[in-house]
């Protein structure tokens, strides 16, 4: 065998050695970082954070005559989320959120939510104080990040300045354009309440909301506006 030969075998014998120690050194290095997660980030064993979303509110509504405009009903909410690490897949917490949610009302004949009168805008607006206890299941850690995760939980506000807004053209004398805000009313539910379904990805969050709740009081009479809301939240954090 020449020199030049077993030189090259020599080489050949190095590099294969220096990688599978650069490979071993990457190993040891993520298992150092699973051993340290919980010391980085979001990934503390007690995390809070601010986040924002908007959503659609979507589905059927009980019967024709409370249809909403799709795609222009919507919802907002600002909340602060806390959480706290069991273990490396699994986490607790709750979020306590300003939920703002807006239906904008069909206007046809059959319509009687709220009432039977049509209008050229007309829209119930709720806002809502939320308390939102929820578990993680994580998918994916990440160093400094949430990961990939899936929420189940569960939410429960209280109703406060439910308005009942219109808007007429040309109506009044001189004006253009007229609008009318009904507050304190008497046919609205105080308190709010269902089931809360999030995927995140790191700050990215999709959600899916469904209200088990009323909005109406029963002696109303009064058909229930959808329950579902769907959006995207966005997490204030590393």
């Amino acid at each position: 065998m020449s020199l030049r030969v077993k030189f090259l075998l020599l080489f050949l014998s190095c590099s294969t050695l220096l990688l599978s120690q650069n490979e071993i050194v990457r190993q040891d290095q993520e298992k150092y970082e699973d051993l340290i997660l919980k010391k980085r980030g979001p990934n503390l064993d007690y995390y809070g954070h601010l986040y924002f979303g908007y959503g659609f509110l979507i589905g059927d509504s009980e019967n024709d005559s409370a249809q909403i405009k799709s795609g222009k009903s919507s919802s907002f909410s600002l909340g602060w989320l806390s959480k706290k690490r069991i273990n490396k897949w699994y986490e607790i917490g709750f979020d306590v959120s300003y939920y703002y949610s807006s239906f904008h009302i069909q206007q046809d004949s059959f319509k009687i939510v709220p009432n039977k009168q049509l209008h050229k805008k007309e829209k119930m607006v709720f806002n809502n104080i939320q308390l939102i206890p929820f578990q993680r299941f994580k998918l994916r850690n990440k160093y400094h990040s949430t990961g990939i995760f899936i929420d189940l939980g569960g939410f429960a506000g209280y109703n406060y300045r439910i308005k009942h807004q219109t808007v007429e053209r040309n109506q009044a004398p001189g004006a253009g354009r007229t609008k009318t805000v009904n507050q304190k009313l008497s046919y609205t539910e105080d308190f709010s309440y269902g089931a809360i379904a999030r995927l995140g990805f790191n700050r990215f969050v999709f959600y899916g909301r469904y209200r088990f709740s009323n909005l109406f009081h029963s002696s109303s009479n009064l058909p229930e506006l959808p329950r579902f809301d769907v959006g995207l939240t966005i997490g204030i954090h590393q």
